[in-house]
């Protein structure tokens, strides 16, 4: 035996760059063994097996598992590299488009919250909306297990359609429940998006100018943002008409307390 052909599992893993206990891992399952076990009981490794060593290494980069490596290299043929290249690549595509989903997702909540901290939750204003989509699902509003239920189900058959786009939970207040100082009773939970949802059924909430104020704290303490929404509506003869949109913008997500939570509440604008 040539000696200088042949290195010990401590001299192959330090030629490679990885600990003794890959290599010894990597043997138990068959994918990358020493050529032979010495007289003295050593796992002696052979300087050409460095070639293989590389091709594991190039294929564990291009995150194919180690039982698909094994089964590649018991079998390995230019056609069947070009099968896994092609398939592979069509994974990674795959995987970038669900990153940049996930950086617009990000950006989208970054901009949210970051106006969020500049708003001033005590004034009303005046905000245009262009044009947004929604899901509805109706609940009955007996209990709060319904409505958890039902917002839950929501979401999952949403996500379940693979959308990838960024959406916030909302609920529409009816005007005459409004009108009757009613302000704490739901039938229904929105899904709201800037974007349409692909293969799903959607309602359109219109664009247009809204009347818009906030509350701050649990969702069933809003009457004081209605009142001051609705003093604000009559001060200045403004016109509204639909349902009260009940926006979550600072919730579960971002804050830890419910009486930190924020709601925006907005109303389309017909006149004055």
């Amino acid at each position: 035996m040539d000696r200088n052909l042949y290195m010990t599992t401590g001299e192959f893993a330090a030629l490679a760059g990885v600990t003794k206990h890959t290599l010894f891992h990597y043997d138990e399952i068959g994918l990358f063994s020493p050529e032979f076990i010495a007289e003295n009981g050593y796992r002696m490794y052979s300087l050409y097996q460095m070639e293989t060593w590389n091709t594991i290494l190039i294929l564990r980069d291009l995150g194919m598992p180690l039982k698909e490596i094994r089964q590649f290299l018991q079998m390995r043929s230019p056609q069947e590299l070009m099968r896994i290249f092609t398939e592979r690549e069509a994974q990674i595509g795959q995987e970038i488009a669900k990153l940049e989903n996930m950086r617009g997702w990000i950006r989208q909540r970054r901009e949210k919250i970051g106006a969020a901290l500049k708003q001033d939750f005590t004034r009303i204003q005046i905000r245009h909306y262009p044009e947004r989509y929604y899901l509805i699902r109706q609940m009955d509003g007996s209990s709060e297990k319904d409505y958890v239920e039902k917002t839950n189900a929501l979401i999952l058959d949403f996500k379940n359609a693979e959308q990838r786009n960024d959406y916030e939970v909302a609920y529409f207040q009816h005007e005459a429940n409004v009108k009757n100082g009613i302000w704490n009773v739901y039938d229904n939970v929105l899904l709201l998006m800037q974007q349409k949802p692909d293969h799903m059924d959607y309602q359109v909430l219109p664009g247009g100018d809204y009347l818009v104020g906030f509350h701050a704290g649990p969702w069933m303490e809003m009457q004081e943002a209605y009142e001051r929404i609705e003093a604000y509506r009559k001060e200045h003869g403004i016109r509204t008409e639909g349902p009260y949109v009940e926006r979550d913008v600072m919730d579960n997500l971002s804050v830890k307390r419910m009486e930190d939570y924020v709601t925006e509440i907005a109303v389309r604008i017909v006149g004055t």
